[in-house]
């Protein structure tokens, strides 16, 4: 997959310098626009390659066995499949052998079991969550992400420069992270910036002023969880008094009553 991807990305802005439409150059290399589109956008094949996250599978859990009792010097496949199974591992013997012949090196070494696979969204979230809300381990594990991969470190530190600017509220830092996040050479920061210049005056607002769209984003939100449960089991009346009380709620403390949550005088007000 990753050779038909570099094939298809060199293929694509080769035809693009030439000056053919993304509409043509889907025709003539036989691929939906969308995927022809991706590929022009990426200014690199990986971009465009799909990430999946690796599973830990149903030996997982009995890993630090295997490799605590392989240093004591058990080395029976056999003799080790039948322990985790009495353990509670459901898989067979040949699972055992297999994962044991793979990670040979690091048995005899008397290495650790390899730590879980996390995935892109953990990952990402450890990335844009302050340092100081991190758990220790998730430090550590950030720490050595970073030291391991220098794009990663570039982006973390434009990520906490970003927060920055809205904690202080300053136009002229917004300016001058959207020149550092241009000059990094990330592909996706660079067209966020180049999204930025195009209504400028509206970041600067953004930043600087008090007010947002977050209650109008809140009632959409609630619209939409209203629709997802009500629609097309409630009239109208019942689902205009829903919106109302839901819009309610959400500015006013929540109370507790002796009858419920909705026996409020000012929620029966507003019925």
């Amino acid at each position: 997959m990753a050779e038909r991807t570099r094939r298809n990305h060199t293929t694509v802005h080769a035809l693009l310098t030439e000056g053919m439409a993304l509409r043509a150059i889907a025709r003539h290399m036989d691929l939906d626009r969308n995927v022809v589109r991706r590929h022009a956008r990426a200014a690199t094949w990986q971009e465009v390659v799909p990430v999946w996250p690796r599973r830990v599978g149903i030996i997982g859990p009995y890993r630090g066995r295997l490799h605590r009792r392989w240093a004591e010097g058990e080395h029976n496949i056999a003799a080790l499949a039948r322990e985790v199974t009495a353990r509670g591992f459901h898989g067979c013997e040949e699972t055992v052998r297999l994962y044991l012949t793979s990670h040979r090196e690091a048995l005899d070494a008397g290495l650790p079991p390899p730590a879980p696979a996390r995935s892109a969204f953990e990952v990402t979230r450890l990335l844009t969550t302050r340092p100081e809300r991190l758990g220790e381990d998730q430090q550590v594990f950030v720490k050595h992400l970073l030291e391991r991969c220098p794009e990663l470190r570039v982006f973390h530190g434009l990520i906490g420069a970003f927060r920055e600017v809205f904690d202080k509220k300053r136009a002229a830092l917004m300016d001058r992270w959207t020149t550092s996040a241009r000059q990094s050479g990330l592909a996706r920061l660079v067209r966020f910036t180049v999204s930025l210049q195009d209504d400028l005056d509206a970041v600067h607002a953004a930043v600087t002023l008090p007010c947002n769209s977050g209650v109008a984003e809140g009632r959409i939100t609630d619209l939409k969880m209203i629709k997802r449960q009500m629609a097309g089991r409630a009239g109208i009346p019942l689902l205009r008094k829903r919106v109302i009380l839901v819009a309610h709620s959400r500015r006013t403390p929540h109370r507790t009553t002796p009858d419920g949550p909705w026996a409020i005088n000012a929620h029966e007000n507003l019925v």
